[in-house]
């Protein structure tokens, strides 16, 4: 069975990258174990989301574009102009962060070191997006979750956490006070944006289709892949989590870029630590370069061949081959590079983005909701009332957290 699976391992490491390891490891230094239960129920709104989507694909025979556009065209233009505005943020943010952690490892003997090594992992990255497409990561992918998940299992264990704390946080749901760099309803917002990653959700049933699994029977398999994936991302957050309010809580750390994050490992490990966490946080940025870069490019891929009504199969009948997929991936690989002059955290910079992703949850989780529940389109597999309740309380959450932060901006002045 495991050598059936592949689209939930590069799912996994598509949005478990930069945006949830800085999150949590954020959180778990700002705020102890205090937040751990986020892990757990973005666990559970992301499976009902993404399971939700990968079944109408398969059920249906259609992508999720075609779905989308059975409510209305203004879906299918906001999901476009949303994905190319956030990727390139997105990539942006990952650039950075995989260069800086390989940076802190091998430092070039150049104030330009970080900028350097984002540049050549960009390069790399545009190379195995543009012509290795979705096989090359699959690869990829298994092996990094493999060395993520034993590296964060090592540091939990080691940085000798507390049991009974980690209970409390995991089992009773708390919002603290604010305190330390990032204010906790803005951490609140960033982690039900990377945990939940609405645009970036979309990815997983087109890495299904790349798989070749298109139809009903492969329900079951998709379903086992999904949990597995499923599981590993909350085991991983929660362990860094774990790892972070153990060791870099009790100082009083601020997390501003790799190197501060570096420690959650160092502090229990030295430089063994540091070795470990800077290549685990460097493969989680540059896989989710590559992932969301091939992912979202195969989504432009299919809405250009929607709105234009324009079929370009390309070689094997995969979008990867096709024209609009390769100009994607030369923009979202190329774009954001100009970060490299500016000097922006990237630790923050991954904060705001995974925040600004909450924005479109309560647009797109309704409209896949309303497909899904259509008796003529799924048949005996339209939505129970459980998974529609679910959905729902995502958009209320979404709604919910988004109100609050942009009220505390407005009482801070920033609508004056």
């Amino acid at each position: 069975m495991m050598a059936q699976m592949g689209p939930g391992f590069v799912y996994i490491l598509t949005v478990l990258g930069a945006g949830d390891l800085v999150s949590n490891s954020a959180a778990g230094a700002g705020y102890g174990y205090a937040l751990i239960w986020t892990v757990a129920v973005g666990m559970i709104l992301r499976f009902v989301w993404v399971n939700v989507s990968a079944k109408y694909v398969l059920v249906t025979g259609e992508t999720l574009i075609q779905g989308y556009a059975r409510v209305g065209q203004w879906v299918v233009w906001l999901i476009l102009i949303s994905m190319i505005i956030l990727v390139h943020f997105y990539n942006m943010y990952m650039i950075l962060m995989s260069g800086n952690a390989i940076h802190v490892l091998f430092p070039l003997p150049t104030e330009w070191s970080s900028s350097i090594w984002s540049l050549f992992f960009a390069l790399v990255a545009f190379a195995m997006a543009y012509w290795g497409g979705y096989q090359a990561i699959e690869f990829l992918c298994k092996i990094l979750v493999g060395m993520m998940g034993g590296a964060l299992i090592l540091v939990a264990v080691l940085s000798h956490p507390d049991p009974t704390q980690i209970a409390r946080g995991l089992f009773i749901p708390t919002i603290p006070g604010s305190q330390g760099l990032y204010e906790a309803r803005f951490m609140l917002m960033a982690l039900i944006g990377t945990m939940t990653g609405s645009i970036i959700n979309l990815t997983y049933a087109y890495f299904i289709y790349e798989k070749g699994w298109r139809d009903v029977s492969y329900l079951k398999t998709q379903r086992f892949d999904l949990i597995f994936g499923g599981s590993c991302m909350f085991v991983m957050g929660v362990l860094l989590q774990i790892a972070a309010a153990a060791t870099v809580h009790p100082l009083g750390l601020e997390l501003k870029d790799a190197s501060d994050m570096v420690r959650i490992f160092s502090e229990v490990q030295g430089v063994t630590g540091m070795i470990i966490f800077s290549l685990g946080l460097w493969g989680a940025a540059f896989s989710t370069l590559i992932g969301t870069t091939v992912g979202c490019s195969l989504i432009v891929a299919d809405l250009f061949r929607f709105v234009t009504k324009k079929t370009e199969e390309g070689k094997k009948g995969s979008p990867q081959y096709q024209r609009v997929y390769r100009t994607c991936v030369i923009f979202w690989s190329f774009s954001p590079l100009y970060v490299l002059l500016t000097g922006v955290s990237p630790v923050w910079l991954t904060l705001a983005v995974s925040a600004l992703v909450v924005l479109l949850i309560p647009i797109l989780t309704p409209v896949l909701m309303k497909i899904t529940s259509d008796r003529s389109l799924m048949g005996e597999y339209r939505n129970s009332w459980l998974t529609n309740a679910i959905m729902v309380f995502l958009v209320l959450a979404a709604l919910y957290v988004t109100y609050v932060n942009l009220a505390a901006w407005w009482n801070s002045g920033g609508g004056v």
